[in-house]
């Protein structure tokens, strides 16, 4: 007989583990923003450009695509907890360039390694917490992954600007360092593998032995598909905007809305309280709404879409307002977006079998965050070229918005899980 209810304390170290993920995603995502927060004595000391600066953020995603597939593949044979453990420890001793010899070289290896340490962390704990809860309970613990990220320049933002005011911006590197190795002290004690590895385990919550087997799906099906494209477009375009928002959002705000340092330190926080609340909303309201019979192509596709193209819109205007408008246009620019990376991992959850999850999820992320090699660059190239940073930066957030809206049409337009796990035969 099929076992299909989860013991307490199952269900009370899933939770465990969802909170140990969220926080290192946290760090994750700090660990990313650094160098935005940090951009204006950065260039300042080493008296770089705004190309050069792009260049140097836009190093951290030169590996982070290569690295995401690589063990996203390792994943199938490695457990995950042994995998984030190893990845926190890699990513924590990264700053060791920067800290022991300070330069812009030292600069270029630190980012880079990061970017590899880092690339492959959230499909991986995405992966690992679903392993915990079946199909009707993951979109929460889903979200909280995702949400962890948003988070993390909004509870790290004002301790990291006080120590780069305070402290020098290397302090802040060492703050973030310190933290990653703390983490994975207490992942030690409170990491475990979740039970459900088996597709149809985890659309039920079955554990016992009488699990169906799952069906064998070719790579190719698995990346060949309408929902797969779909899910991929929206999320580049989303992505586009989040690299762009990390790079650059401090020194717009600064030099094209003329807030001090201190004063963008803060305002740079709002999308992501923004993004984290979409990010934790649009998973739940979608998974209500799939529990009251609506299928994964409504509330998943049609709703990431629209979210995608709404943002969208709103960087159209963004360049043209300015006070409390411009504040508001740019929290619905860049904090909306973020809402369809759960969103797309729920998506992949119903359409990829549990063994090959980790790997699909993981080159699917790759793809995605190759935008971040490009966003940063690109826009430090922009504003060089434009006659101001305010002119330069209308061209970059245009950019933007095109990639959004289209992405976000063709993620509508595309995305349907309900049919591919059909044609796999994951379902009936």
């Amino acid at each position: 007989m099929r076992d299909t209810a989860p013991t307490m304390a199952s269900s009370m170290r899933g939770w465990a583990v969802t909170a140990m993920l969220v926080a290192l995603m946290v760090i994750n995502f700090a660990d990313k923003a650094v160098l935005g927060l940090a951009a204006t004595p950065i260039r300042k000391e080493f008296g770089l450009t705004a190309g050069e600066y792009g260049a140097i953020a836009s190093a951290f995603y030169l590996l982070f695509s290569l690295s995401a597939v690589i063990v996203g593949f390792v994943s199938n044979r490695v457990r995950t907890t042994w995998i984030m453990a190893a990845l926190a420890v890699l990513w924590s001793l990264t700053a060791l360039p920067v800290l022991l010899a300070a330069s812009v070289p030292a600069l270029y290896v630190s980012r880079i390694a990061l970017g590899a340490a880092e690339g492959p962390t959230a499909p991986m704990a995405v992966h690992a917490v679903q392993k915990w809860f079946p199909e009707r309970s993951r979109s929460v613990p889903t979200a909280l992954i995702n949400m962890g990220g948003a988070l993390g320049l909004a509870i790290a933002a004002p301790t990291l600007v006080y120590f780069i005011g305070n402290h020098g911006w290397r302090s802040a590197f060492a703050v973030l360092a310190v933290a990653g190795l703390v983490w994975v002290v207490l992942w030690a004690f409170v990491g475990r593998e979740g039970p459900l590895d088996t597709y149809d385990a985890a659309l039920h919550g079955a554990v016992g032995p009488d699990a169906r087997a799952e069906p064998h799906v070719s790579y190719r099906r698995l990346f060949l598909n309408g929902t797969w494209f779909g899910t991929l477009t929206a999320g580049i375009g989303a992505y586009w905007a989040l690299a762009l928002s990390v790079a650059w959002l401090p020194t717009y705000l600064e030099d094209s809305l003329g807030y001090t340092a201190a004063e963008a330190g803060r305002l740079v926080v709002v999308p992501n309280i923004a993004g984290a609340a979409a990010l934790l909303a649009a998973p739940w309201i979608t998974g209500r709404w799939m529990r009251r019979g609506a299928t994964g192509r409504i509330a998943r596709g049609v709703t990431g879409g629209l979210l995608v193209i709404t943002a969208g819109a709103c960087m159209l205007a963004l360049p043209f307002a300015g006070g409390s408008v411009a504040v508001l246009l740019m929290t619905l620019s860049f904090g909306l977006p973020t809402a369809v990376f759960p969103l797309n991992y729920l998506i992949g959850a119903q359409v990829v079998p549990v063994r090959r999850r980790g790997s699909v999820l993981s080159t699917s992320t790759a793809l995605v965050t190759l935008a971040g090699v490009v966003a940063p660059a690109v826009t430090g190239r922009i504003i060089d070229a434009a006659p101001s940073a305010t002119a330069g930066f209308e061209v970059a957030f245009t950019l933007c918005a095109g990639l959004l809206i289209v992405g976000g049409l063709v993620g509508l337009l595309t995305v349907n899980p309900e049919r591919e796990a059909r044609s796999f035969g994951l379902t009936g």
